[in-house]
């Protein structure tokens, strides 16, 4: 059975009740590019990604633009798990990726008698909204180097070091992103200039961590 401690948001909760959540629960394995999160489908299950790196898209005037990204252990669409309403993304897997789906009814039962785990979820929903709505207003305001700072970040807690290879072409890249593949490639470019990351093919070092956040944050 996993260990509960795999998911940081499950730590407040006890063997007994992990367990119930974990026999209750479901494990799907998805294809590169394949769909997990239909836009308009219904909120109706917990989704959280187990294994692999999945992008979040928002229709925009017709165009998908990501404004997110999961890794390892994070929520699909928590924000909208507890409200039977309609989901305004999708998700789609970058990489080959794992995701167990969990009862709803189940995370309520709990949410009502573990009140430390209730306040976990709370403090990681509101993470998540403050999260969302900073990358949305980086989608807003069109900029790339915010857009790729954001994107490196995740592959650097995807793989738990500043060193990694990147699961995509730059094609892909550019695509996930919404800009074309000559400004992600200019603006990788950029940051190796300015010795923020090394690049190397599709080797990557990220060398100012907190250089790389604070594009992030700012756009």
């Amino acid at each position: 059975m996993q260990d509960k401690n795999t998911f940081s948001w499950a730590t407040k909760l006890t063997d007994s009740e992990f367990s119930e959540l974990i026999e209750s629960s479901s494990l799907i394995s998805y294809n590169k590019n394949e769909t997990i999160i239909k836009q308009g489908s219904l909120a109706s299950q917990i989704l959280v990604l187990e294994e692999g790196f999945v992008k979040l898209n928002l229709e925009i005037k017709g165009k998908d633009s990501t404004f997110g990204f999961s890794v390892n252990g994070d929520f699909i669409g928590l924000m909208c798990s507890f409200v039977i309403k309609k989901l305004d993304f999708s998700a789609i897997a970058v990489t080959t990726s794992k995701v167990r789906i969990f009862d709803r009814n189940i995370f309520e039962k709990l949410i009502k008698e573990n009140g430390e785990f209730a306040l976990d979820l709370i403090s990681t929903m509101s993470e998540m909204t403050n999260s969302a709505i900073h990358n949305l207003l980086i989608i807003n305001h069109r900029n790339v180097n915010g857009a790729l700072a954001l994107l490196l970040l995740r592959l650097h807690k995807l793989f738990n070091s500043k060193n990694f290879s990147l699961p995509f072409t730059r094609e892909e890249m550019a695509r996930s992103l919404a800009y074309s593949k000559e400004s992600i490639i200019n603006t990788l470019s950029d940051f190796q200039k300015d010795e923020i990351i090394k690049v190397s093919g599709k080797n990557i070092s990220i060398l100012k961590l907190e250089s790389l956040k604070l594009i992030a944050e700012n756009g």
